[in-house]
């Protein structure tokens, strides 16, 4: 083989007769004395000299300077085909300490594998010192074409490559194969040098981590294993970072080649898995063959990376850098939200669903159109309890969510803290407000996830059933009309129905039958309002009343209910084809409505009306032990409603 010397002043044994070509893209060929004479300057060779049983060696040293220099096969500017009987020429790059190389081929044509085999070949020691010998172990024989080649770019493991080209004496008639040509280039290896700490030295089993802190760099980066080097088969690596309270942490991948198909990502082949915080539950992202990659961002300050590799081929890997953002979660979380901007959407805590910042508030504002309302839906709810917390006391001295229906008016509607899921929530105006309060403690809440809810500008007050009436100027009215011509059975309910329903709001739903129609209400799961100390139900308290008359005015017949009640109590039929219901709410939020029944149809024996006996008080079931009355009444000159009310004692 071939061993390597430094020039010095004598001469060197050169055969510049057979492969003088070498040497055209870095020397003018003038002649052989001239040729010397460059040789001996400071040039990228040390010395080409046939030292040992038939090898000849082409070194190409690094001086220090920038960019890539060419190489190539001999013959490969001066002919068509490179010369047969080649015994051995061994090209050989060598960096200077902390520098790596890397060739490129740019053009490749050697005489294809003839039964499978190499006749012709290169091969490349990317592993080795300055010296090669017999002993060395090579990585790769390259033979055939540019589209054979496993890749087109290579990089030493150290800071040398060597390239042992040979071929067969034996001349092919009609040669084609013109050799090779390339670049080569000596770059700084301490460019691919993680800035993060390896905590394993298992070489199958690498795992780094980075803690950002008040005395360490805010951006690094991070590679695959032996990067710019193909990646080991059978790896596992994982990169964990750790951000600062106020951070979050943000990845940009410069390089990405990795074994397998990006369209068809999966586990089956090497991967990259990007996580949001430390543990395996938020995946950000899923990252196979050599896509591109939008830069990601935690929503945390913790944030992990994962790579496998597994038996198949490998590539080069990646190269990536990451940076710890500080974010102003004051502007990440007040907002102010208008019907035009976004109808509807989503809210979230800060770094939901991951523990949530001490020492923050966040407001968030909703404008809806006049006459329109807010409506709010929690999906999530998980706020941090203090060792003061207790199932349904008082959130002033906890972490809490509160709702604000009025916007001159500085002190909550409803205050929720702990775990359970508030109801859904519904404006009394075009104006609301959610707060939320994580007071000063701990650095992290422990478990605490946040909440979500999901909001929406609505026109229908909830109620997705009937025909809305519109009002002066195109307000929405709570006012709903049902035809007997267009549904004879169906359903309707209070605002906001399951959640509580809105103060300060009046619906009205009317019932049109057919001649000779009647028409029979029944509202289920009954919570409107509380029973007065008198046990009486209107006036300013919540309540629901029903009417056969078209104007406004009290039916005698029918005494406005409230309480919480079973459908039996709160039944009602109509006398006659046309009948309405009306609710009314004032100041209060505690309440869920109802969800009512409705049916068009013949008949005349019917429930009388009936209230709660005196003897329930709010918030227990009225139903038990009530009497209903059947009435069996003659049509002749029915007017009105013929029901009357009978008081229970």
């Amino acid at each position: 083989m071939c061993c390597i010397r430094d020039s010095a002043p004598g001469v060197p044994k050169i055969n510049l007769t057979r492969y003088s070509n070498l040497f055209a893209d870095n020397f003018l060929i003038m002649s052989e004395h001239a040729l010397i004479v460059l040789f001996l300057l400071h040039t990228l060779f040390l010395s080409v000299d046939l030292i040992g049983p038939g090898c000849e060696c082409v070194v190409y040293q690094s001086t220090g300077q920038k960019g890539a220099r060419n190489f190539h096969s001999p013959n490969y500017t001066t002919s068509s085909h490179y010369p047969r009987g080649i015994v051995c020429i061994l090209f050989s790059f060598i960096g200077d300490v902390n520098e790596t190389v890397e060739i490129t081929f740019i053009d490749f044509n050697l005489r294809p594998k003839v039964n499978n085999k190499c006749n012709d070949f290169l091969k490349l020691y990317l592993d080795e010192r300055a010296e090669v010998n017999e002993d060395s172990v090579h990585e790769y024989d390259l033979c055939g074409d540019k589209s054979e080649l496993p890749q087109k770019t290579f990089y030493s493991h150290g800071r040398s490559i060597h390239m042992e080209f040979h071929t067969e004496a034996v001349e092919i008639p009609n040669n084609i194969y013109k050799g090779f040509t390339g670049k080569f280039s000596f770059i700084d290896s301490r460019d691919f040098k993680t800035t993060m700490t390896r905590v394993s030295t298992d070489a199958h089993l690498c795992s780094y981590i980075d803690r950002h802190r008040n005395d360490t760099r805010s951006k690094g980066r991070f590679f695959s294993p032996s990067y710019p080097q193909n990646y080991p088969r059978w790896t596992t690596c994982s990169y964990q970072f750790f951000g600062r309270p106020s951070e979050v942490v943000e990845l940009s991948f410069l390089v990405l080649q990795l074994a397998g198909n990006a369209s068809s990502c999966s586990k089956e082949h090497d991967y990259i898995e990007v996580f949001d915080g430390i543990n395996k539950t938020e995946r950000l992202a899923l990252i196979c063959g050599n896509r591109s990659v939008p830069t990601l961002r935690s929503q945390t300050n913790y944030l992990t990376v994962y790579f496998h590799s597994s038996a198949n081929f490998n590539m080069k890997g990646f190269a990536a850098t990451y940076e710890y953002l500080t974010i102003d979660i004051a502007a990440e979380c007040n907002k102010n939200i208008t019907q035009a901007s976004s109808p509807e959407g989503t809210i979230c805590s800060p770094r939901y669903s991951h523990p949530y910042p001490a020492d923050i508030t966040c407001t968030y504002d909703f404008y809806a159109n006049p006459g329109e309302r807010v409506q709010i839906k929690f999906t999530h709810f998980n706020l941090y309890k203090s060792q003061l917390y207790t199932e349904g006391g008082d959130c002033k001295l906890e972490d809490s969510v509160s709702i604000y229906i009025y916007e001159d008016y500085d002190e909550a509607t409803a205050m929720f803290c702990g775990d359970k899921l508030p109801l859904q929530f519904m404006s009394a105006n075009n104006w609301l407000r959610v707060r939320f309060v994580s007071n000063p403690g701990p650095g992290s809440k422990g478990q605490a996830s946040g909440f979500e809810f999901q909001y929406k500008f609505r026109k229908d007050f909830g109620i997705t059933s009937g025909l809305q009436t519109i009002g002066p100027r195109g307000r929405p009215l709570c006012h709903f009309l049902y035809n007997s011509t267009v549904q004879k059975v169906g359903s309707f309910t209070s605002p906001n129905y399951p959640g509580v329903y809105p103060s300060v709001t009046h619906c009205e739903y009317v019932f049109r039958g057919e001649p000779g129609e009647r028409v029979t209400i029944t509202l289920d799961n009954f919570n409107v309002g509380r029973r007065s100390e008198t046990q009486v139900c209107g006036g300013q308290n919540d309540h629901v009343t029903f009417t056969c008359y078209s104007h406004d005015g009290p039916d005698k017949g029918f005494q406005p209910i409230c309480g919480v009640l079973n459908s039996l109590i709160t039944k009602r039929v109509s006398d006659g084809a046309y009948f309405r219901v009306l609710m009314s709410s004032y100041d209060n939020y505690e309440h869920t409505g109802f969800l009512g029944r409705y049916e068009f149809g013949p008949g005349y024996n019917v429930f009388s009306p009936t209230t709660p006996s005196p003897e329930k008080i709010s918030g227990l079931d009225s139903g038990q032990g009530s009497i209903h009355y059947v009435i069996n009444m003659p049509l002749i000159g029915l007017v009105l409603c013929l029901y009357r009310i009978t008081g229970l004692s």
